[in-house]
């Protein structure tokens, strides 16, 4: 692994690598981790992103999410990666609560697995099954959408200050767009999937106007893929 930004260009250990994705001492700290294709792919063949991630994304992405609290996604992408349970606390974004009980995330959970977190709606809470409620925490966080604002304040409350999102481009989307995304790591993978137009890493209804600037604070490489962090400024 080779660091290109900042300056001079060095090889990076693993030591220095971990280093490298540290959160910032800011609390709460939301920060994305994406991957696309050089056409703008973000998702592959299988629907997901393993088809189109590399030996050198998999071991940043799993370098980037040890330093976090929590692992932030939205509904739709827990479901199209099915999840395996996690040792780190998972935060799921479901305004309408659809989470089938078959998920490997919920089926598959053992004590050693925090139990998931599910933000959602006023109404979708009140509804919620006893057998969804024995899997997993249920946190009713808005009336009509689940508002972002107040799950970050929650999870900095429960000492989950370092926030670190997968997806998928909604939420991402949704993150920006409120003003609490602080940062971007990015992989571009060295392929090409072609196809016609792609799902891009980030949706937001309309764009932004003017676009949203991000500084780029460090940029990585290895075998061809590209790893970006930029800073929302």
């Amino acid at each position: 692994m080779r660091r290109l930004l900042p300056a001079p260009i060095v090889d990076l250990s693993d030591d220095d690598l971990r280093a490298a994705y540290m959160f910032p001492e800011q609390r709460p700290w939301v920060r994305a981790n994406m991957v696309s294709t050089l056409d703008g792919a973000m998702r592959g063949t299988d629907g997901g992103s393993r088809s189109i991630s590399t030996p050198a994304d998999q071991r940043v992405f799993s370098i980037a999410r040890a330093d976090a609290d929590v692992i932030l996604v939205g509904a739709g992408t827990i479901r199209a990666e099915d999840y395996r349970p996690s040792k780190k606390t998972v935060a799921i974004i479901s305004n309408r609560l659809d989470l089938p009980l078959t998920l490997r995330m919920l089926a598959e959970r053992t004590d050693e697995n925090p139990r998931p977190l599910a933000f959602t709606t006023d109404a979708a809470a009140a509804d919620a099954s006893e057998a969804l409620r024995a899997l997993i925490d249920v946190v009713p966080c808005g009336s009509h959408v689940v508002d972002l604002h107040r799950v970050v304040a929650e999870l900095a409350a429960r000492g989950l200050g370092r926030i670190h999102c997968e997806g998928g481009p909604s939420l991402l989307g949704d993150l920006a767009a409120e003003g609490l995304l602080n940062e971007l790591l990015l992989t571009v993978a060295p392929r090409l999937l072609g196809g016609g137009p792609q799902e891009h890493i980030l949706s937001v209804a309309g764009g932004f106007t003017p676009p949203l600037r991000l500084t780029p604070t460090q940029v990585l490489e290895e075998d061809g893929s590209v790893f970006i962090r930029a800073r929302a400024t």
